[in-house]
């Protein structure tokens, strides 16, 4: 076991998803975003879950020991 500190940026792109138009609208899809996000990690349990609408870019991993 080691511990690591760090940052990794995660760039969600989408392209017409259906979402209501309601108050909650950005909320909607920042959900949408990180669920499809979690959806295409190696340990995900919602593997089933993932949209071909949502293209998701790992941009920068910087991991320190």
């Amino acid at each position: 076991m080691a511990f690591f500190s760090g940052e990794v940026t995660i760039k969600v792109k989408f392209k017409e998803i259906s979402v209501p138009v309601v108050g909650m609208t950005s909320a909607i899809i920042k959900h949408k975003c990180v669920e499809q996000a979690y959806a295409r990690s190696p340990w995900s349990k919602i593997k089933d879950q993932e949209e071909p609408e949502f293209e998701v870019i790992i941009n920068k991993e910087k991991l320190y020991k």
